[in-house]
């Protein structure tokens, strides 16, 4: 596996958004983005149940190493010079455990907050 591998609900707004960030931010192309419609990844990509996938977004790593939620926010983040300083931030012990129940927490209403910001 030479890439990354990102795995995001395509049916969320606020996961589309998101994932239309990482296209302007990646440049070269480093990331595979992978809509959880259709989680088709390399064979050595062992992936988590459907159920796990649904509740927050995957980073799987060139070295096989799996991130989730805000933690796989934070480190998609360090991958671009642009928002490096903030994933490195967010990544900090004090500062992780907040990013996760703030992560949690939009995870969780993330179809709610859709509809709010939903162009339908």
């Amino acid at each position: 596996m030479r890439h990354w591998y990102l795995i995001y609900d395509d049916y969320c707004d606020i996961c589309n958004l998101g994932v239309e960030k990482v296209r302007k931010l990646d440049k070269s192309k480093l990331i595979k983005l992978v809509p959880l419609s259709n989680p088709r990844v390399p064979s050595d990509i062992k992936l988590p149940s459907p159920e796990e996938m649904q509740k927050q977004i995957y980073l799987f790593s060139p070295g096989g190493v799996t991130f989730k939620g805000a933690d796989a926010l934070a480190r998609m983040m360090t991958i671009f010079p642009e928002s490096k300083i903030i994933g490195m931030i967010i990544s900090f012990p004090l500062i992780r455990p907040i990013a996760r129940l703030i992560y949690a927490m939009v995870a969780k209403n993330r179809m709610k907050l859709s509809k709010l910001i939903s162009t339908n």
